[in-house]
């Protein structure tokens, strides 16, 4: 019979529960020495955290990564100065039909809030800025599918508040976002005046809904840790009702147009986007408006319409539903389909308070999400509830920068049609307010009988699954990897020749030698899976590659462009975990 043998404990990997560690400094973490955190990340670890914190991201972030380490990471992004903008690029764009053809008209304004985007993103290098205001345009929706859909102006400015306050205070993006003329108008409170009932006139009542809704409070009343808050019958407690909802569209009326010179009618130009909307005073609702908690917005004399959306939005703001439900979005957009109650608990504690007595701060909010010990433990990875499939649209983008698309101009041109056409997906374009995705879809199987969610796989069906096959050969293969159209009406094609872009496979191609291959497979792998496509799976390609000819340079790119084909289009690769 053989004697038991103590429990290996292995130092710097977790597992010293039986361990105790202290220091002389009271304000060091010893602690670090013995878990994970006292650690720079490997090149699998540095892309695995990159997946969750970026859009995009090639073998030198990867590098970067793991020779700053992630929090050191996280903060040289936050402090980064945002490089731009995205309302000035389509001003570009405007600027250049203007000095082709001597007017605007002509130009082709639907297209440039595509091409601004694209051109942000692939020159600039804020990739949690980039990230973040993303994930912030599921969870505060507008699209160009309303009534804004060909005014560039109107979607790159809104888009220009997720990417300014990234880092900054929920509270502010709720201010920027209410008074923008997209949103008044995506949800019908722009011209929304007070009641008259001779006219049989009332409210509009749709931002009132989506803003407790979608925006900050949710459908029930939550603990700090997402879970539901329960009756006496132990039936979930809603946080409003109908008559929560009216009283709140009261507050939403008396907004317009900044340049308007009538309070109702439409925007009098593509620059009415630029400028918040104001309040016309005669058009808003007086009198107390009784919001939630037992709150009241005071009868002001003189109305004063700015005065009490600050109220209503305040009301909103620290209601203690915020804190769970948004980061709980966040954490899904970011991490996981399905975060634990106390991961959620831990990121809305931060975003509560985040050590200095703020409330909303992002920042705090997006550290906690990315460094909480179940997003950077190896552990995670081996869990089948972790983890969300990668959606569609970064999938294609993380192409574009894990190769280093480049162009002869430097300008970086795309309209994504292609994209959106396959996958019904790309920034700003959702179908409705609630996402191209719901936050609680369960597809049929096993998700649902585990009582899990996998929100983005309510886009995924025969036609975006044979889409991003048929893309993959499009974007690697024949090398279409972007959609450049006209900037305005008949510009030559040789105006925008140098605008197409390559991607850059020479790095990988030096490896296309069969005795090589497993090297090159190894790369791929790390930069765009992190490590986690298996070996029996590696092996699959590998054999794959080896029926191709390997004679010529244009044999060794094909090998590399077949090896990404068939890695992206693995399950091992679209789980991200």
């Amino acid at each position: 019979m053989l004697s038991a043998q103590p429990d290996t404990i292995v130092i710097g990997f977790g597992g010293f529960e039986s361990v105790s560690i202290s220091s002389s400094d009271p304000s060091s973490h010893p602690e670090a020495t013995l878990d994970q955190s006292g650690y720079l990340p490997n090149e699998n670890a540095a892309s695995r955290f990159l997946s969750q914190a970026a859009l995009g991201y090639n073998l030198n972030d990867i590098q970067d990564v793991a020779n700053t380490g992630i929090e050191d990471w996280i903060d040289a992004q936050i402090a980064m100065p945002q490089p731009s903008n995205l309302t000035s690029i389509v001003q570009g764009y405007l600027d250049e039909t203007f000095a082709a053809l001597g007017t605007y008209d002509g130009a082709s304004r639907y297209l440039f809030w595509e091409y601004a985007w694209w051109q942000y993103h692939m020159t600039n290098n804020d990739l949690l800025r980039q990230r973040v205001a993303l994930a912030l345009s599921e969870i505060l929706v507008i699209s160009e599918n309303s009534p804004f859909g060909g005014t560039s102006f109107a979607l790159a400015n809104y888009y220009d508040i997720l990417l300014s306050n990234a880092f900054g205070n929920y509270r502010d993006i709720l201010q920027e976002v209410t008074y923008h003329p997209s949103m008044g108008v995506y949800l019908t409170y722009t011209g929304n005046p007070k009641t008259d009932v001779s006219q049989n006139r009332y409210p509009d009542e749709n931002y009132a809904r989506e803003v407790m809704q979608l925006f900050t409070i949710g459908l029930f009343e939550l603990n700090n840790d997402g879970s539901r808050k329960l009756d006496e019958n132990n039936e979930p407690i809603p946080t409003y009702d109908n008559d929560d909802i009216s009283e709140f569209s009261k507050v939403f009326t008396g907004l317009t147009w900044s340049d308007g010179m009538y309070f109702f009618g439409g925007a009098p130009s593509d620059q009415s986007y630029l400028s918040d909307l104001v309040m016309w005073e005669e058009y808003h609702e007086p009198g107390e408006k009784h919001l939630l908690n037992g709150y009241t917005v005071v009868d002001r004399d003189p109305v004063d319409g700015k005065a009490d959306i600050n109220d209503a939005l305040d009301n909103l703001f620290n209601h203690p539903n915020v804190g769970p439900f948004i980061s709980k979005l966040l954490i899904q957009r970011l991490v996981t389909s399905n975060p634990s109650p106390a991961y959620i608990d831990r990121v809305a504690s931060a975003f509560n308070d985040n050590g200095q007595g703020v409330r909303g701060d992002m920042a705090a909010v997006v550290k906690a999400i990315l460094l909480d010990p179940v997003a950077i433990s190896c552990d995670s990875g081996e869990d089948d509830t972790f983890g969300m499939l990668r959606e569609p649209f970064i999938r294609y983008f993380h192409i574009n920068k894990a190769f280093n698309s480049s162009t002869i101009s430097g300008q970086h041109k795309n309209v994504m049609y292609s994209i959106e056409e396959r996958f019904n997906q790309k920034p700003l374009s959702s179908p409705s307010v609630f996402n191209f995705f719901q936050s609680d879809y369960q597809p049929i199987g096993p998700v649902e009988e585990k009582g899990l969610v996998a929100p983005e796989f309510q886009i995924t069906d025969s036609q975006t699954l044979t889409g991003w096959i048929n893309g993959l050969y499009d974007w690697l293969i024949n090398g279409y990897v972007v959609d450049i159209w006209d900037l305005y009406s008949n510009q030559p094609n040789t105006a925008y020749e140098n605008d197409y872009p390559t991607l850059d496979f020479s790095p990988h191609a030096i490896y296309a030698d069969d005795d090589e291959l497993h090297v090159m497979l190894d790369k791929l792998n790390l930069i765009l899976a992190q490590g986690r496509i298996s070996d029996p799976t590696l092996e699959i390609i590998k054999n794959a590659l080896m029926q191709y000819d390997n004679e010529d340079q244009e044999d060794r790119d094909r090998r590399v462009k077949l090896a990404i084909y068939l890695m992206m289009s693995s399950p091992e690769y679209l789980i991200n975990r």
